[in-house]
């Protein structure tokens, strides 16, 4: 089946604030240790630690800039949240805490606005996200409870509960006409007796009809 059942980009569900997280890689040999701008922290652990402390981002993300440590649209992404005070939705200071906050859909306006006002989100996820946001301000309610696309994604790539999410789809009206048109025959098709084959979603049935003793 090629129903596309997509709920809201991971970067507002699943907001990855990418806090800097020194990976020690391309300019590894570059380093010399005691790093004096880093606290003089004495060994990759310890820089780590370091920069782990939120009042330590701007130094770490410099440092990160200079040695190439840092690929540079999680650097930019990182010097956003540094130019907004350092705090995230909910006064989330820490990647984890971000995720944590902005994982749960109750906290999706809190959440959007900060990725908008950032410029996190690029406009298509941001358009995405707003559907989703205005579908939920409506009353429309998240398949089987799930309060993120984790969750979401794991509920609707069961057969079982295909209605439920296609009705989300068409309520929140971020699946295309056409698909909506295909994802709605692949149902009765189902409610009709026709068995699905033995996969979970667009991605992974693509690949098992692909195979040649699957055809039938």
């Amino acid at each position: 089946f090629h129903a596309r059942l997509i709920f809201v980009s991971g970067l507002v569900f699943g907001f990855l604030f990418l806090i800097v997280s020194l990976i020690f890689a391309a300019s590894e040999a570059d380093i010399v240790y005691p790093v004096k701008e880093l606290g003089n922290c004495r060994n990759e652990t310890e820089c780590r630690t370091y920069c782990d402390e939120p009042q330590n981002l701007g130094p770490c993300l410099e440092f990160a800039g200079r040695y190439n440590l840092m690929p540079a649209d999680e650097l930019a992404k990182a010097k956003k949240f540094l130019a907004a005070g350092g705090k995230g939705p909910g006064g989330c200071t820490s990647k984890e805490a971000c995720e944590t906050f902005c994982d749960d859909a109750n906290n999706i306006n809190e959440c959007l606005a900060y990725a908008e006002k950032n410029y996190l989100l690029s406009g298509a996820e941001l358009q995405e996200a707003k559907k989703v946001q205005s579908a939920l301000a409506k009353g429309a309610q998240l398949p089987g409870g799930c309060r993120n696309k984790k969750e979401c994604d794991a509920y609707c790539n069961a057969p079982d509960h295909m209605e439920e999410c296609i009705a989300f789809a068409e309520a929140a009206g971020f699946i295309p006409p056409d698909e909506l048109e295909e994802a709605k025959m692949v149902l009765q098709a189902v409610k009709k007796g026709a068995k699905p084959p033995p996969c979970r979603g667009k991605t992974e049935c693509d690949a098992y009809c692909a195979e040649p003793g699957n055809f039938e």
